[in-house]
């Protein structure tokens, strides 16, 4: 059996390389995505490096920001799902060069 693609990843750096995968591959919704990551997030107790925290710090301002409501996410000048997804491609990246 084949070792999983981020058996190679820092070990605490995994979980959110999984979870930003299942989003960018479609497998996720944004609203499931907001759900479970800030959950994550919120919760983690661990001491990043400056260069990781910064990334996925940046990413949880994303999330955060991200707004489903088409008529409300204008008003409070939100992101939608799809500039979500192009952001945790992004922050997949970032972390694949740091940790993977």
């Amino acid at each position: 059996m084949a070792d999983a693609w981020w058996a190679s990843w820092v070990p605490a750096v995994a979980p959110y390389a999984i979870l930003l995968r299942l989003f960018v591959d479609g497998r996720m919704s944004a609203n499931e995505l907001e759900v479970v990551f800030l959950r994550f997030y919120k919760l983690d107790p661990t001491d990043w490096s400056s260069e990781l925290f910064d990334v996925l710090d940046s990413f949880f301002a994303d999330v955060d920001a991200y707004c489903g409501e088409d008529g409300l996410r204008e008003v409070v000048h939100g992101l939608d799902e799809t500039t979500l997804r192009e952001r945790a491609g992004e922050t997949f990246d970032k972390l694949q060069r740091l940790a993977g």
